[in-house]
């Protein structure tokens, strides 16, 4: 829920089925509306334009627009939706692609209700969610962590400390509880680890910190 209402979502699937079902997994809570769909990625712009949904579950596998390049023009808006790439794989190269791309979280298509529903939740209030399995499979699909991975030398100690637990899946507030520290203090930390790795999200840094080797 919003500070204006339930939190809207656009769902994108070429697949009328799987368009239908997903919608079908919000209907019994009251704080996730589903406002419209889109049948391919060269509807999106035009359907956020007329939804404005605060987040879009992206299939990232479709007939003429893929959910990489919806997901990409998506960012250039002024005002961008938050962005679930959904996949039929577990963790394929699309993932990996469209966290780069900006999405904000990811999830297999046959995860269970309540995970469409707490990404929903997750991702609108402006966080990730991902599981460090999942995480460890894609860093696993492009190679062996490397030494030559990531460069952490500009985080602070601090900082390595929060990307490590971050890496973890951990919310602000976990990673304050974990780590004695204000979640006001957390977010400074996250925000300069962000700027300093070059991350898009947090999905973008806590890949670096499994690449780097931080976490393994």
């Amino acid at each position: 829920m919003t500070d204006s209402g339930p939190i809207t979502v656009l769902i994108v699937d070429d697949d009328p089925f799987v368009r239908r079902g997903v919608a079908d997994i919000f209907k019994p809570v009251p704080d996730i509306m589903v406002v419209g769909d889109a049948s391919d990625g060269d509807e999106v712009l035009a359907a956020v334009r007329t939804f404005r949904p605060h987040v879009v579950l992206m299939d990232l596998k479709m007939k003429r627009v893929d959910g990489l390049e919806a997901t990409r023009m998506l960012m250039e808006l002024p005002n961008p939706p938050r962005v679930v790439a959904m996949t039929s794989m577990d963790v394929d190269d699309l993932v990996v692609k469209s966290v780069a791309a900006g999405a904000h979280s990811f999830l297999s298509k046959d995860e269970p209700p309540h995970t469409f529903h707490q990404s929903v939740r997750v991702v609108a209030a402006g966080n990730t969610l991902f599981s460090p399995e999942s995480l460890r499979r894609i860093v696993a699909a492009g190679g062996a962590i490397r030494a030559n991975g990531p460069d952490l030398s500009r985080l602070t100690d601090r900082e390595r400390d929060v990307l490590a637990v971050l890496a973890e899946g951990e919310s602000n507030a976990d990673i304050g509880r974990r780590l004695f520290m204000s979640e006001t203090t957390v977010k400074s930390h996250v925000s300069a680890i962000l700027g300093k790795l070059g991350a898009r999200n947090r999905v973008e840094a806590a890949l670096s910190a499994f690449r780097a080797g931080l976490v393994v």
